[in-house]
């Protein structure tokens, strides 16, 4: 027991062991984090629709009769079936007039803004970004971006031939807005959700597949 303290001991004592185990604990950090991440999300999201909706499913099944997976499974077709509903007019000005609700209500109209955003950023039909872009700057460099606007016919106080851009910040949430001339900015073959992951991390991030 005392060799094993004394070698622990001299491991702790001497700065290269240190390094060495610190560089191990963060390259098997690096791996695992986000598998544990990426797990818990989908747990947590499959646990979410079965625990909502088994409710639903003994109201017309006996409960000796429901078997696990029951609630997640209806969950799905829950969705499919909202989907499928949203082509028709009718749901469409009826899902309209109740999101319009929500936007006057002080507090949530802010929590729902944000989240519609990131959805429809991410797998929305109408997504807010279309474009990947690299801007320009005076001190001779380019920073990337999404435009944001195409043109501003309705607002011919910031100029003609001109565009929005959106520059997200690294590592935070939050960004800027840039208002650019045309031929400052050129656009790169780039997916959007390729170029927010390079932007969010800072560039450290690669393409994934």
């Amino acid at each position: 027991m005392r060799g094993c303290f004394a070698r622990a001991r001299g491991v702790v004592d001497n700065p290269a062991h240190m390094r060495l185990l610190g560089k191990l604990f963060f390259r098997g950090l690096a791996a695992i984090l986000p598998l544990a991440l990426t797990g818990y999300l989908v747990s947590a999201a499959v646990v979410a629709g079965e625990t909502l909706l088994h409710r639903i499913v003994v109201y017309f099944i006996p409960e000796e009769n429901y078997h696990v997976g029951m609630g997640f499974l209806l969950s799905i077709v829950f969705v499919l079936a909202v989907g499928l509903l949203m082509y028709s007019f009718l749901v469409r000005a009826i899902y309209a007039r109740a999101t319009r609700v929500l936007t006057r209500i002080p507090v949530i109209k802010s929590i729902y803004g944000m989240i519609v955003d990131i959805v429809q950023l991410f797998g929305g039909e109408q997504r807010p970004f279309h474009k990947v872009v690299l801007v320009r700057v005076d001190q001779g460099g380019e920073m990337l971006g999404f435009v944001s606007r195409e043109d501003f016919a309705d607002m011919p106080a910031f100029g003609e031939d001109r565009v929005a851009v959106y520059l997200p910040m690294s590592y935070q949430l939050g960004g800027f807005t840039l208002i650019v001339d045309r031929a400052r900015v050129r656009e790169v073959p780039m997916q959007v959700e390729d170029a927010l992951r390079f932007c969010v991390t800072a560039g450290v991030a690669k393409p994934v597949g």
